[in-house]
């Protein structure tokens, strides 16, 4: 009842009254208008491209003597994208060549490069995206990658700085490769960007799988990416989950109706508050993996997830005294199609020790908290929420409009300021350019709530324009 009525304050006390806002809904309408105008320009030109790539043909097939072994008979299908077959696209080994769960803006199948074998047996994708993101802030936010509600300044430090940042950390570059065996296709998967820390390069995805078997880096099954609406925000709306995770994952079969399970062994250390004490050197030990599980459920009318975590959690202080907990999660997740261009999605999450799933608190230390009258550390209790509408105006124009919530159960020995809860909410635009350019402008807004309800603000106005190849 306390978390409902907190969600009813909520509501009842946001305002759009923000200049940014107004900022936002004049550069949105300006992109709309620009992107209708260029448009069919764009598309002439692509046309044009195309034709002078066929008219190559002949010149191209000449070029690739070297290749001829093992690669014969290579023709060039200038269709969704380019492909270099053997025969034709009807015969990939797998035409839908992503296997894991997608995000909203992930690399789609019909991107890339594929090449494939003589003998049909080898399929070899080079997929990758050039992603151009640039924000306005109001307020001082030091995660630019992410519109973070816990980073929101409250009290002396909430005063107004406007700011702009921009950034090419977005891109991506991967490959896929797929091979029929004797016991099934295996197929692996390797996907990167430069959104890790100071924009260095990181992995995403790398991972192989065969069957029901998959080992390596992909999403949680904690997580359900599928349950977000598209988003500038690189992790999602906030409320949400979209963690991966080093794993072995073994897919189940259900025999009732569309139910399908999976249970993996996953690998992430808790984050651990010293709650300012210097004294405090607190070392993450993690003994055993996490068994992490889901059961999910695809319908006409939608999709439904159930998922949970199990997560020990070990930790050796200074004097080597060792503490054991047990950290847990469960999540409920999916989305409603409420008539044929629209949907509403959900996502609703308890945690005990393991915080850092949830996008709002990762790398903010709210797993394990320093308990300063017992000298040792204790689990942290949290939930979020997000709720989103998606809606299709045709298929160029998709817009969204999201509701995030995230709470920590404060302890009695938290300092004042302690994060205690936020909520935030989200408006969204996405245009199709030509097929695999897009163009998305958003506009966040988020409040923080302190232990002492002290409060915050922060909003942020930022586009995304990318063009995956």
């Amino acid at each position: 009842m306390q978390c409902l009525q907190k969600i009813l304050n909520l509501l009842l006390s946001f305002f759009f009254k923000d200049k940014i806002l107004t900022v936002f809904l004049f550069f949105a309408f300006s992109i709309s208008t620009f992107a209708q105008e260029t448009n069919k320009s764009l598309e002439e030109a692509t046309k044009a491209v195309v034709n002078d790539v066929n008219n190559l043909d002949s010149t191209i097939i000449k070029q690739t003597d070297t290749i001829k072994k093992p690669f014969k008979n290579i023709k060039i299908a200038q269709k969704d994208s380019v492909k270099i077959l053997v025969e034709s696209p009807d015969n990939l080994i797998i035409k839908d060549t992503t296997n894991a769960e997608i995000s909203p803006l992930d690399i789609t199948d019909n991107r890339g490069i594929y090449i494939m074998a003589d003998d049909g047996n080898l399929q070899f994708r080079i997929l990758g995206s050039i992603r151009y993101s640039a924000l306005f802030d109001n307020k001082l936010l030091s995660d630019k990658s992410r519109f973070s509600t816990f980073e929101i300044p409250t009290g002396d430090n909430d005063f107004q700085v406007l700011n702009y940042y921009n950034s090419l950390e977005f891109t991506r570059i991967g490959f896929e490769v797929t091979r029929r065996t004797s016991i099934g296709n295996i197929f692996i998967r390797l996907e990167t960007d430069f959104a890790g820390p100071s924009g260095i390069y990181r992995i995403r995805h790398a991972y192989a799988q065969i069957e029901k078997f998959l080992v390596g880096k992909t999403w949680s099954l904690f997580s359900n990416v599928r349950a977000q609406g598209m988003s500038v925000n690189r992790n999602g709306p906030p409320g949400t989950i979209s963690l991966r995770t080093a794993q072995m994952r073994y897919s189940l079969n259900i025999p009732y109706k569309n139910l399908k399970g999976d249970i993996a062994l996953e690998y992430s250390l808790p984050e651990v508050n010293s709650n300012d004490s210097l004294s405090v050197n607190y070392i993450n030990v993690q003994t055993v993996p996490n068994l992490s599980a889901r059961i999910t459920s695809k319908e006409k009318f939608g999709y439904l997830q159930v998922s949970g975590i199990a997560a020990p959690v070990s930790g050796i202080d200074s004097i080597g005294n060792k503490s054991t907990f047990m950290g847990f999660g469960l999540s409920v997740s999916g989305y409603w199609k409420k008539s044929e261009n629209s949907r509403i999605l959900f996502q609703g999450t308890y945690s005990r020790a393991v915080s850092h799933f949830i996008n709002t608190f990762r790398n903010n230390q709210q797993d394990l908290i320093y308990n300063p009258d017992t000298e040792d550390f204790e689990a942290v209790s949290s939930w979020s929420g997000n709720l989103s509408y998606e809606y299709s105006w045709n298929d160029k124009l998709i817009s969204n409009v999201s509701f995030g919530i995230a709470d920590i159960v404060n302890k009695d020995y938290q300092p004042p300021e302690a994060f205690n809860y936020s909520y935030s909410l989200g408006i969204n635009t996405f245009y199709t350019i030509v097929l695999g350019a897009r163009v998305g402008v958003e506009y966040m807004y988020g409040k923080r709530f302190n232990k002492d309800l002290s409060t915050g603000n922060a909003s942020r106005i930022w586009m995304l324009l990318y063009y995956d190849f």
